[in-house]
């Protein structure tokens, strides 16, 4: 397995000259690159024709896809309420990356919520669990969950705190920011 390297959305320099994430794909293979992640950091917000047009663009100029879930996951917040939100946003982000073709999707793992990093880490790994589990029942067991690395001090996100949520699946990978 060889090392990918693309954009995490679309540059200045791309968005300067297109209007639409359609043309990204060959923007990025022109650039050298061989993979692009789509950005649904502020809400899954692109419809199902968008999303199969973007996938068909990036197999027709050999990119690789994946989709960076919503901002707003918290994976270690205790409230069953927050985890039902957290569920909605991970299966949305993952309905979109089935219709593109993406084979990943990035998650954030969350805030401490003024836990110590032992505690938060536990209640995210329980959390990812039973994420795994609803993307599971919905059809996404082909996915990659990824989640990634932080660089606050008040969220969960370091290079082991990550690996550590890995241990949850097979099928999760760390996504190094």
């Amino acid at each position: 397995m060889s090392a990918k390297f693309g954009p995490a959305g679309n540059s200045d320099a791309f968005s300067a000259v297109h209007k639409s994430s359609l043309a990204a794909p060959q923007w990025i293979a022109e650039q050298g690159l061989d993979c692009y992640e789509y950005q649904c950091g502020k809400g899954v917000h692109v419809g199902e024709d968008t999303a199969r047009r973007v996938g068909e663009n990036a197999r027709k100029h050999g990119i690789s896809l994946s989709l960076h879930a919503p901002y707003f996951i918290n994976l270690a917040n205790p409230d069953p309420d927050s985890l039902q939100k957290t569920i909605g946003y991970i299966t949305s982000a993952c309905l979109v990356a089935s219709q593109m073709g993406a084979s990943r999707v990035v998650i954030h793992s969350g805030a401490l919520m003024k836990r110590s990093r032992e505690e938060a880490l536990a209640i995210a790994k329980g959390n990812l669990a039973t994420v795994v589990r609803a993307c599971d029942e919905l059809g996404y067991s082909d996915l990659t969950l990824c989640p990634e690395t932080m660089g606050k001090i008040n969220q969960l996100g370091t290079l082991d705190e990550a690996w550590a949520l890995c241990g949850v699946d097979d099928r999760i990978l760390p996504c190094i920011d």
